[in-house]
């Protein structure tokens, strides 16, 4: 049902404009995969869906966020989607082939001077830039509290808004009903700890927070004077 729906919505909306990324994105994935020791998960590109990145422009859209700050790059799926809003965007992501691929699609649709991808892991390069960010959207974290939290945090200005992909995590831990045994990727108390940084986010007076499960995000509002 839910699937049908999807169909549904995005003949409504009409076709995906960055549909071939996410091919790209899949096929590269299971190649990759044969090379690492954590496999297709190990590489992470996993490209939101369009609903979910209609959805994301249209709140970056709202906020009027003219700068941009994306973890977990990918294959520049999702930072295609944000960079046609006609903001700047900056993509971290931590494989070199994955920078190309997303510097190569940036100029196939003729965005590059908008989406700049950086490559490094997320807390050494956040520890590299400047802010404030209108919008940061986080596809990188994944179960446990990231370790660059705090400075992720600290690089939202006051009214800005952090954009958190990967939050069916939540539904799967709380009702024990997973299609994949997360455990593998995320070691064994990945429940313990999707909950625990659910809580701290919920508990950080710096945000309002809300989850939303459909599309799976979270939205965390920057209080002014937090």
């Amino acid at each position: 049902m839910a699937n049908e729906l999807s169909e549904y919505l995005i003949g409504l909306y009409g076709e995906d404009p960055f549909a071939d990324v996410r091919v790209a994105s899949d096929r590269h994935r299971t190649s990759h995969a044969k090379v690492l020791a954590g496999g297709e998960q190990e590489c992470g590109v996993y490209p939101s869906d369009a609903l979910k990145m209609r959805v994301v422009v249209t709140i970056a859209r709202a906020v009027t966020a003219r700068r941009i700050l994306e973890i977990g790059g990918g294959f520049g799926y999702s930072a295609l989607w944000l960079a046609a809003t006609g903001g700047h965007i900056e993509t971290i992501d931590r494989f070199p082939e994955h920078v190309a691929a997303i510097r190569n699609h940036a100029g196939q649709y003729g965005l590059s001077e908008r989406l700049l991808a950086l490559e490094g892991e997320g807390e050494a390069i956040l520890a590299s830039l400047d802010g404030p960010y209108d919008l940061v959207h986080d596809d990188g974290w994944f179960a446990a509290e990231p370790q660059y939290y705090e400075r992720l945090a600290g690089l939202v200005r006051p009214g800005g808004l952090l954009v958190m992909s990967n939050w069916f995590l939540l539904e799967h831990a709380v009702t024990g009903e997973s299609p994949v045994d997360w455990s593998q990727f995320a070691g064994p108390s990945w429940r313990d700890d999707v909950r625990a940084y659910a809580r701290r986010l919920t508990t950080d007076e710096r945000w309002d927070l809300s989850f939303i499960q459909r599309p799976a995000v979270a939205l965390a509002w920057r209080r002014p004077n937090a």
